[in-house]
C-alpha cells in the first residue's frame, strides 16, 4: 500500500419513519429518497425504519444502477427496519438481533415486534476491510419516566460487545443508525467509552446543518412538536460513528444534515434528518499510544462501567419482583380454579363455575406469560451484568497495575485511537 494512500468516502444514514399505514406520505418520500441518493451518489447509504419490504424492493430497483449491491435485514415479526445499499461489492453479511427489546404486552409502541437488531456489512475497499455497522436502538417515548432504559442500555452493551468482537480483523470501523440516546445518555457514553468510536459531528470542522447537529427539529412538520418542547433546538439521536486502527487515521472532512425539508423539493424525507458524512482513511505509521486505562480516560471507562451496572442490576430486580407477582398470581389462579371445579362437581352453583372458568383460564395464561417474559428478561440483563462486572474488574486491574501494562481487553479501543485531530 502506497505511503501516501488516502480513501475518501461518503455516507448517507437516515431513518426512514415507513410504518405502513402510518406514516404521512411513506410512499412520496420513499420515491423522493430514491431520487435524492441517486442524485447525491453516495458510497455507502444506511437506512431505518424500513419497515415494508415492498418498500425496500421499490428502492432497490431504482437505486440499482448507482448502488448495485444491497440488503435487506429481516428479523421479529414486523422486521429489524434495517437495509443497506452500497456502490461495492459486500463481502459478508450478518446481523444481532438484541436479546432485550421491551415489553410484548404494550403494544401501541410495538418495539417488542419489531425485532431491534444490528446488521454488519465486510466490504473490502483499496486493500482496506470496512466493517460498516447499522442499528436502531428502543425509542424513549417520555424522558420523564423511561421504562426502557434499562433496555436501552442493554442493547447499547450488546452493540458494544457486537462491534468490540466482530471488528477485530477490520482497518475501519463505522457505525451510522438511530440510537435513540441522546449524547450524553450512558448508553451512549458506554457505546464510544468501549469501543472508541468517535462522534463524526464533534470531530469534523466542517459543519452544515441544524443547530446543534440535531436530527429531530421543531422546523420538521412530521415532528411531534410536543415531545421536543423541553428541547428548542431539538435532539441529536443520530449518529456517523467510526474508527480506524493503528496504522491508519480516519478523519470526518464535512459532516451535512436536512434542515426540516429535503434539500431539493422543501417536504421533508421523513420525522428524522438526514446524515451525510465524508469521511477520509489515509495510512499512516503506528505511533505508541497510552493506555486509555491510565490517567482520565481510564477513569472514564470504570465509571460509565459502574454507572451500567447499577442500572442493569436495577432492572434486574425489578424483572425478578415482576417475575413473583406473576408467580403469586398463577397460584391464586390455580387454587380459584380448583375451587370453581369443586363447586361444578357439586351442582349446586355448577352454572356460576362454569361462567367464572374462561375469565379464570385467561387470568392463568397470562399471569403464566408475564412470568415467562419477565423471568426471560430477569436473564437476559443478568448476563449483560455479569459481562459488565468481568471488563470493570479488567478494567480495575489494568489501572491498579501501572503504566507498563498493557491488557489485551483494551486492543480494541487502543486501535480506535487511529483518529485524526482536526
Amino acid at each position: 500500500m502506497k505511503p501516501n494512500f488516502t480513501l475518501r468516502l461518503r455516507i448517507f444514514n437516515l431513518n426512514c419513519w415507513g410504518i405502513p399505514y402510518l406514516s404521512k406520505r411513506r410512499a412520496d418520500r420513499m420515491k423522493r429518497l430514491g431520487d435524492f441518493l441517486n442524485m447525491e451518489s453516495f458510497d455507502l447509504a444506511l437506512l431505518e425504519e424500513v419497515w415494508s419490504e415492498q418498500d425496500f424492493q421499490h428502492l432497490r430497483q431504482k437505486l440499482l444502477p448507482t448502488y448495485p449491491a444491497a440488503h435487506y435485514f429481516r428479523s421479529g415479526i414486523i422486521g429489524s427496519g434495517l437495509c443497506v445499499f452500497s456502490k461495492h461489492p459486500i463481502q459478508e453479511f450478518t446481523q444481532h438481533v438484541y436479546t432485550l427489546n421491551g415489553y410484548p404486552y404494550m403494544i401501541h409502541h410495538g418495539d417488542w415486534f419489531c425485532g431491534k437488531a444490528v446488521g454488519l456489512l465486510v466490504l473490502h475497499l483499496s486493500g482496506l476491510v470496512l466493517n460498516v455497522y447499522v442499528t436502531h436502538l428502543h425509542a424513549e417515548y417520555n424522558r420523564q419516566k423511561d421504562i426502557y432504559l434499562t433496555h436501552r442500555v442493554a442493547q447499547a452493551w450488546e452493540l458494544a460487545q457486537f462491534i468490540h468482537h466482530t471488528s477485530k480483523k477490520a482497518d475501519v470501523v463505522l457505525l451510522c443508525g438511530d440510537l435513540n440516546l441522546h449524547p450524553k445518555d450512558l448508553g451512549c457514553r458506554l457505546l464510544k467509552e468501549w469501543t472508541g468510536l468517535h462522534d463524526a459531528y464533534l470531530e469534523t470542522r466542517d459543519f452544515k446543518g441544524s443547530e446543534e447537529g440535531c436530527t429531530m427539529v421543531p422546523e420538521n412538520c412530521y415532528v411531534n412538536q410536543r415531545e421536543l418542547e423541553p428541547f428548542p433546538f431539538g435532539i441529536r439521536i443520530d449518529y456517523v460513528l467510526y474508527k480506524a486502527v493503528s496504522g491508519f487515521y480516519i478523519s470526518c472532512k464535512t459532516l451535512r444534515t436536512t434542515t426540516g425539508h429535503d434539500p431539493h423539493s422543501g417536504s421533508p424525507l421523513s420525522d428524522h434528518e438526514a446524515l451525510m458524512a465524508t469521511l477520509c482513511v489515509r495510512h499512516s505509521p503506528p505511533q505508541h499510544t497510552p493506555s486509555p486505562t491510565h490517567g482520565p480516560e481510564g477513569s472514564q471507562l470504570i465509571s460509565v462501567l459502574k454507572e451500567a451496572w447499577r442500572e442493569l442490576d436495577l432492572g434486574v430486580a425489578q424483572a425478578r419482583w415482576w417475575a413473583t407477582f406473576a408467580s403469586y398470581v398463577i397460584g391464586l389462579g390455580l387454587l380459584l380454579l380448583a375451587f370453581l371445579c369443586a363447586l361444578a362437581a357439586g351442582g349446586g352453583v355448577r352454572e356460576v363455575a362454569i361462567l367464572l372458568w374462561t375469565p379464570s383460564v385467561g387470568l392463568l395464561l397470562g399471569a403464566g406469560a408475564v412470568y415467562l417474559f419477565h423471568m426471560q428478561e430477569a436473564k437476559g440483563l443478568s448476563g449483560a451484568r455479569a459481562e459488565l462486572q468481568h471488563v470493570l474488574g479488567r478494567a480495575r486491574e489494568a489501572q491498579d497495575s501501572g503504566p507498563e501494562s498493557q491488557p489485551a481487553l483494551l486492543l480494541g479501543q487502543q486501535e480506535g485511537d487511529g483518529t485524526e485531530e482536526q
